[in-house]
């Protein structure tokens, strides 16, 4: 798979016309750049971000589903995008920077297959179509934020690369508490299982 086609760059995204003339500062999660001075780091670190949208002709989802997730899987699309971002923290570091002529570390594609639309990959649209059945949602319904982070949050816990623990906060409330809680349950969870030493997917 070409790494290109999960990028904004397909899109051009980013042309230096397209920046304002602004003195105010221009942040991209979480960090901060000039717009006056910085146009080549801003359009670095944008094409550096996974983009997931619509799809069509991948393998059918469960065998007999759809084979393209146009109209029902913006949200799951927004999920996969937002978990990708914290993988990519995770494995790469924030500051990680994809070029277009250069090798891509083993981590960064071990990243992608997880998100191939097939149904073996972790958090495939397959993946996260299927896990929504538990939770109420029929393969090809549109699902909601809470919905997909409950997904994602149970998708992860087979993901022993990543060592990855979702949590998802209710009502608008973070309550520390949980956090730490879910933290030491997975941390013990990795341990018994052995997957400090697993290998990526």
């Amino acid at each position: 798979m070409d790494a290109a086609t999960l990028t904004y760059d397909t899109l051009r995204f980013g042309e230096f016309e397209d920046f304002p003339e602004t003195s105010e500062p221009v942040w991209i999660l979480g960090k901060e750049y000039n717009a006056l001075t910085e146009k080549d780091e801003i359009l670095s670190d944008v094409t550096s971000r996974l983009w997931f949208t619509y799809r069509k002709n991948f393998q059918p989802i469960g065998g007999t589903g759809p084979t393209s997730d146009t109209g029902w899987g913006c949200m799951l699309r927004c999920g996969q995008m937002i978990l990708g971002e914290a993988l990519m923290c995770r494995h790469l570091g924030r500051d990680w920077r994809w070029a277009r002529d250069q090798k891509q570390r083993e981590e960064y594609i071990s990243i992608l297959n997880a998100f191939i639309d097939k149904k073996d990959s972790y958090y495939s649209i397959h993946q996260i179509a299927q896990m929504g059945v538990g939770e109420g949602k029929p393969i090809g319904q549109w699902y909601g934020p809470n919905t997909v982070a409950q997904v994602l949050k149970k998708l992860a816990v087979f993901d022993t690369w990543s060592r990855l623990v979702v949590h998802v906060a209710m009502d608008n409330t973070v309550i520390i508490e949980e956090i730490s809680e879910c933290s030491c349950v997975a941390a013990q969870r990795f341990i018994t299982r052995g997957s400090l030493n697993s290998t990526p997917v």
